[in-house]
């Protein structure tokens, strides 16, 4: 198969893990692939094994919550293969903390890269892609904690926020072939194991339970589809991969039942009373229910 022949591909943070799963599978496909990441050496490390099985693949370390590195990623793409027609904002860090213990530098340093280097690669990749006017794919890294889990608050966060920025950017770009839309991925990763020790607690608070974590592998066919131009038509979408379960997720949607009335404080208080409070949303990831 060579559905990804001719594609140009930035990853980041694909020196191991999710990201490094990602460009051997795109690579497999055909695609040319700029390795991203912090390190030099794992970034080398990707790219050598995808060049010992013929693939096409350089590396380009830094750090992608810098806005002119950003740039310097997306113009290395073009410098080395002619084109950027897809990129996958993969890099990302966790730093775990409840309420009481979450530190200004860990959630700083979470927006940082988890949020800005994700707008900072996909705004550079978006001009270009624009420029050369034949399209392209900017798929971003969600996560199932957007829906809340304990100690992850901040973690979610910023993975919301990819979600809420897929979301309009697909809106803006709608209709000039480039596409944006986001991946929820599950593995067994370096992150991952960051997170064991809080497994069942955070099971414990949420209707999606995880019995384990599939291969990383097992991520990387739905990020090589949405690069593809078999995707041309998915914009704007959440994908959930989690091991042999394929869905979108929900956008945030306004809830029924929606009440009707002028609003004084006794009739808010009537309304939570009597409708709402027995309506309450569930925490944590869970499954859309269809109605009866």
């Amino acid at each position: 198969m060579n559905t990804l022949q001719g594609k140009s591909v930035v990853i980041t943070g694909a020196g191991s893990g999710l990201g490094a799963a990602y460009a051997r599978h795109a690579a497999r496909l055909g695609a040319a692939v700029v390795i991203n990441d912090i390190s030099a050496e794992a970034a080398q490390s990707t790219v050598k094994s995808i060049v010992a099985s013929g693939g096409k693949a350089v590396a380009h370390a830094g750090d992608i919550s810098s806005w002119s590195y950003a740039q310097s990623l997306v113009d290395a793409c073009i410098d080395a293969f002619g084109a950027v027609s897809g990129i996958v904002n993969n890099a990302g860090i966790l730093r775990i903390g409840k309420i009481l213990d979450l530190t200004e530098a860990d959630m700083r340093r979470m927006v940082e890269i988890n949020l800005i280097g994700t707008a900072a690669c996909a705004s550079h990749a978006a001009r270009r892609m624009l420029a050369a006017g034949k399209g392209g794919s900017i798929i971003n890294v969600a996560s199932g904690s957007q829906a809340g889990d304990v100690a992850l608050g901040g973690y979610g966060a910023t993975k919301g926020g990819v979600a809420s920025l897929t979301y309009s950017w697909a809106m803006e770009l709608r209709g000039t072939g480039v596409r944006v839309n986001a991946l929820s991925p599950l593995a067994e990763t370096a992150m991952a194991a960051q997170n064991k020790a809080l497994m069942a607690e955070q099971a414990a608070s949420r209707e999606v339970h995880y019995a384990a974590l599939p291969d990383a592998d097992v991520n990387a066919p739905v990020v090589s589809f949405l690069l593809s131009d078999a995707a041309e038509k998915i914009n704007g979408q959440v994908v959930r991969i989690a091991g042999k379960q394929l869905s979108f997720v929900t956008h945030p949607l306004i809830a029924d039942p929606v009440l009707e009335g002028d609003w004084s404080y006794e009739a808010v208080a009537a309304a939570f009373g009597e409708t709402l409070a027995g309506n309450q949303q569930p925490l944590g990831l869970g499954y859309q229910r269809k109605p009866n």
